[in-house]
């Protein structure tokens, strides 16, 4: 693996999640829940919680993006910080095994 296929594999998993989050915002109505969403329904704030994240550390590892760019939420609704360190973390660790194998 090398950098662009992890730069790959992490939007691939960034798509499913958003494939993920859409199908459960399908069953917030109860009329519309069936065996197909209840799953992504149960756990849809924590989807949506581990997209932003990964999104803000995507951006700002891969492109280059100065967070303020990337969102600008209101009083309150900040990510975690703690969150954000642990993926960055996650992600440089396998950067470095990358790196170390090229």
């Amino acid at each position: 693996m090398n950098y662009k296929d992890l730069k790959h594999k992490i939007k691939q998993e960034q798509k499913a999640l958003a494939r993920s989050i859409r199908n459960g915002k399908t069953g917030r109505r109860p009329i519309n829940r069936c065996s197909k969403n209840t799953s992504d329904y149960e756990e849809l704030e924590s989807y949506r919680t581990k997209y932003r994240h990964q999104h803000i550390i995507y951006c700002n590892m891969f492109n280059n993006t100065p967070y303020k760019v990337i969102e600008l939420p209101r009083d309150g609704n900040s990510p975690s910080p703690y969150y954000l360190d642990r993926i960055r973390k996650q992600w440089e660790r396998l950067l470095e095994v990358i790196c170390d194998c090229s």
